[in-house]
C-alpha cells in the first residue's frame, strides 16, 4: 500500500526549513529551490501543493512563529497572573533560547519585508496587539493584587515592556555575546522589579 502523506505535517516541515535557511542566509537568499533542495525536493514545484508562491510561504512562516510563541505563552501563563504571568510572557518572547533566538533572526528579516509588505506587517501587528493586550491585563492583576501600586499610565508601561523585548531581539541579534540570554532577562527582570519596588517604597512612606 502507498505510504499516506500528512500533509499538515509535510507543511509544516517546509515551513521549518524556509525558518533555517532565512536565518542562515537571509530572506531574500532564500529561494524557492533552496527550500525545496532542502526539503528533499528535486524541483521547486512539489511546494507549490502548499504553497502558491513565496509570498505565500513567507507568510505563512511568520504566521507559524507566532502561533508557536502564543502557544508557549498560554502554557507558560497557565494557572498565574499579575506580575508572576507577566514575566513568564516577557520570557517566552525575548530570544534568550536557542529556540528562540532563530525564531528572532526570521523574525527580523520579516520585519524589514514588513515594511513593503502589507500581509507581513498585518501578522506582526496582530501578535503585537495581542500580546498588548495580555500585559494589559496582568498589569490590571498586579495592581488588584497590590504587587504594584495604582497606575497612572498602564499603557506606557506595556509600550515600554514591548519596546524592550522587541529591542532585544535587534540587540542580541548584533551583540549576542553582549546580549547574552542571561542579560536580556536581567534586563526584563529590572522592569518588573522596578514595578513591584514602587509598591514598597510607597507603603514604607
Amino acid at each position: 500500500m502507498p505510504r499516506l502523506v500528512d500533509h499538515e505535517e509535510r507543511r509544516k516541515s517546509i515551513i521549518e526549513t524556509t525558518w533555517r535557511l532565512i536565518a542562515d542566509q537571509g530572506i531574500g537568499n532564500a529561494s524557492m529551490r533552496d527550500i525545496a533542495r532542502e526539503c528533499g525536493y528535486a524541483a521547486p514545484g512539489v511546494l507549490a501543493h502548499y504553497f502558491p508562491n513565496k509570498d505565500a510561504l513567507l507568510r505563512a512562516s511568520y504566521e507559524l512563529i507566532c502561533e508557536r510563541t502564543n502557544e508557549r505563552i498560554a502554557a507558560g501563563t497557565r494557572g498565574r497572573r499579575g506580575l508572576a504571568a507577566l514575566r513568564r510572557l516577557c520570557l517566552e518572547i525575548i530570544p534568550a533560547e536557542p529556540l528562540t533566538v532563530i525564531e528572532a533572526r526570521v523574525a527580523i528579516s520579516f520585519w524589514d519585508r514588513a515594511q513593503t509588505e502589507s500581509t507581513l506587517r498585518a501578522v506582526g501587528r496582530e501578535a503585537l496587539l495581542h500580546w498588548r493586550e495580555l500585559v494589559m491585563g496582568f498589569l490590571a492583576e498586579a495592581e488588584h493584587d497590590g504587587e504594584c501600586p495604582p497606575l497612572v499610565d498602564p499603557d506606557a508601561i506595556a509600550d515600554e515592556l514591548l519596546s524592550v523585548m522587541m529591542g532585544l531581539h535587534v540587540t542580541s541579534m548584533l551583540d549576542p555575546n553582549g546580549i547574552t540570554g542571561s542579560r536580556q532577562r536581567q534586563l526584563v527582570e529590572r522592569v518588573l522589579v522596578r514595578l513591584s519596588s514602587e509598591t514598597t517604597a510607597g507603603r514604607l512612606s
